[in-house]
């Protein structure tokens, strides 16, 4: 029987989710600035090089962070596989975007990690940000949306709310309710494009 070192992955049982959530762990606790190769170690109670599996060096840390960080989103990816109606998607559309404001709050400089990662097939691959950005595209399309119509609106969504959470987060002074407002606004104007598409 072959004798494992104590400090391997496979050992360590270190995964991709488990990584990722101590890289999240980090943010929550010193902002994007603070994740490091090291840090993210401590978290898991191993040594540095044993993270190599997974992830090479800081730039594909946050990669991976920017894939993974939307596990706790999965029960909207369930909901907007039942939805039936186009005001059924502005409402979790707008409660998913208030909780990922709430998110991104705990997580300094997460909101701008993720906008600086924003690509139009950001919805392919693996990791639960693709499975969520899919999951409203594939609502919009079911409910009678083209395809390339849906694309585009759920990132014209996706960017409006990036954009609001990162300038509030740079504010020094702010109401809350100037995020909620212009969601408001917002969505309305979604809403009547959306309307629009399938009438």
């Amino acid at each position: 029987m072959t004798r494992r070192d104590p400090s391997s992955h496979a050992a360590a049982g270190i995964t991709v989710p488990a990584i990722a959530d101590a890289a999240l762990a980090v943010i929550r606790a010193d902002g994007v600035d603070g994740l490091t190769m090291r840090a993210v170690a401590e978290r898991l109670h191993v040594r540095a090089p044993t993270l190599y599996h997974h992830v090479h060096n800081k730039s594909d840390l946050l990669d991976l962070v920017a894939r993974n960080a939307f596990d706790q989103f999965a029960a909207d990816n369930a909901a907007y596989e039942k939805l039936q109606t186009i005001d059924a998607w502005i409402a979790l559309t707008r409660s998913g975007s208030l909780e990922l404001r709430a998110f991104y709050a705990d997580h300094p400089g997460l909101a701008g990690l993720i906008q600086s990662k924003a690509t139009s097939d950001r919805d392919q691959g693996d990791g639960s940000r693709a499975e969520l950005i899919r999951a409203q595209i594939d609502a919009l399309v079911r409910l009678g949306v083209p395809e390339s119509e849906a694309r585009h609106l759920f990132e014209v969504t996706a960017r409006w709310s990036l954009a609001a959470v990162v300038a509030e987060s740079a504010a020094s002074v702010g109401t809350p309710d100037v995020f909620t407002d212009g969601l408001d606004l917002f969505l309305y104007g979604v809403r009547a494009r959306l309307v629009d598409l399938v009438s």
